[in-house]
């Protein structure tokens, strides 16, 4: 494949969607300014400033945005490029925002009231719940498609069992007491699915741009 094509099936996904788009510059943004903070005022500043924390404080807000690492970074854009995109084909720009959003300040709110109630001095960073809340609505959308039967493209339905299996794994890594990996923020991933799942559940199932993309599909069988 050459340059120039991959270059247009890049610029085209950027045009067909721009609030996954645009949370990714967001959210890269984000870590660059996080990590600014960091270097000119040290570790203090930027927990004050980007965790959510038991005591009130910005990072209340700005969690979403902040990543302890570029790998935690990284992995968070990569889950949104993926299935985002998939979430972005049925949801309007505005709806895209609002469902990263809700689920993103929820996850807040469930982990630092966890915090709370178990007496902990302690702080969640990064988009997971966010990100987890757009997985979560096109897993849950793509399985009312099938169960409704109503037709969708090959790659959305089969993305979907793979966000439903994300979701899976996440969740039982998280809630069960074995744990594939440490450091979790298991009651904010709890939050974004659920805040992705009950946008999925009354969304309505049929989508325009389902059907352009199976006209699309059909012409090139």
């Amino acid at each position: 494949m050459d340059r120039s094509r991959v270059g247009s099936r890049l610029a085209r996904w950027r045009r067909t969607h721009p609030a996954t788009t645009t949370l990714v510059a967001v959210l890269v943004a984000g870590f660059a300014v996080e990590s600014l903070i960091w270097w000119l005022f040290g570790f203090p500043t930027v927990a004050f400033w980007f965790a959510a924390t038991p005591r009130p404080s910005p990072g209340w807000l700005l969690a979403p945005l902040a990543h302890q690492s570029v790998g935690h970074l990284l992995g968070n854009l990569l889950v949104l490029v993926l299935f985002g995109s998939f979430a972005e084909e049925v949801l309007t720009e505005v709806e895209t925002y609002f469902t990263f959003a809700v689920a993103g300040l929820a996850g807040n709110a469930a982990q630092v009231s966890s915090y709370v109630v178990a007496g902990v001095e302690s702080g969640a960073v990064g988009a997971s719940a966010a990100v987890l809340g757009l997985v979560a609505f096109h897993a849950v959308r793509s399985l009312r498609g099938v169960r409704a039967r109503t037709d969708q493209p090959f790659a959305s339905r089969y993305w979907g069992i793979a966000g439903g299996c994300v979701v899976a794994l996440l969740l039982a890594n998280d809630l069960l007491t074995v744990s594939l990996w440490t450091g979790s923020a298991e009651y904010a991933h709890l939050a974004g699915v659920v805040v992705g799942a009950g946008g999925a559940l009354s969304h309505p199932v049929a989508s325009p741009r389902w059907d352009a993309e199976l006209r699309r599909e059909g012409r090139e069988e």
